[in-house]
């Protein structure tokens, strides 16, 4: 009924992830009416190491003792011979990952995070509003004193300018 081998039934009553019922002869029999839900829910299956429906060119193969399955982790490796991670260790990996972007995700919704492109947009208004600021600064000058020549605005404007250009020069 669940595709699997009878010793991996056994493994399962024995583990407690199948639950078993007193037959009318005190025989312990495995519960049908949960043995489904049961397996899914207490039974972690790696990828590709599922069960496999009952078909032709799908015999039994002898049980290999526990030496010969040590000689063989060739046949464990791909192709590429890349180790595959294990299915629980991709699986925390998985979801390590979930949980580290739903944090980004609430603290951006908290406005303790903001998306780097619009502080860099709000900088570059703050240093444009600065620099058209600081180039009004002789029309200003000379708006405020009148008595103030072209000689005395020019040099004020050289000022400011020197003092942008050495501002950005920094920056390189």
């Amino acid at each position: 009924m669940l595709g699997v081998s009878a010793e991996a039934v056994y493994a399962a009553v024995k583990t407690n992830r199948l639950s078993v019922v007193n037959g009318r002869d005190g025989k312990p029999l495995v519960n049908t009416e949960t043995m489904r839900e049961e397996w899914a829910k207490n039974t972690q299956t790696r990828i590709g190491m599922g069960p496999k429906p009952p078909g032709p060119g799908r015999e039994k193969k002898p049980l290999r003792s526990r030496e010969e399955r040590m000689k063989a982790p060739e046949e464990r490796i791909g192709k590429t011979k890349e180790s595959i991670p294990d299915y629980d260790e991709s699986r925390a990996r998985t979801e390590h990952l979930k949980a580290e972007l739903l944090e980004l995700d609430r603290q951006q919704k908290e406005g303790l995070l903001v998306r780097a492109e619009d502080v860099e947009h709000q900088w570059i208004e703050i240093i444009t509003m600065a620099r058209t600021k600081l180039l009004g600064i002789p029309t200003k000058a000379k708006q405020r004193i009148p008595d103030l020549d072209t000689d005395a605005i020019g040099v004020l404007d050289d000022i400011v300018r020197e003092a942008l250009e050495d501002l950005a020069n920094n920056n390189e």
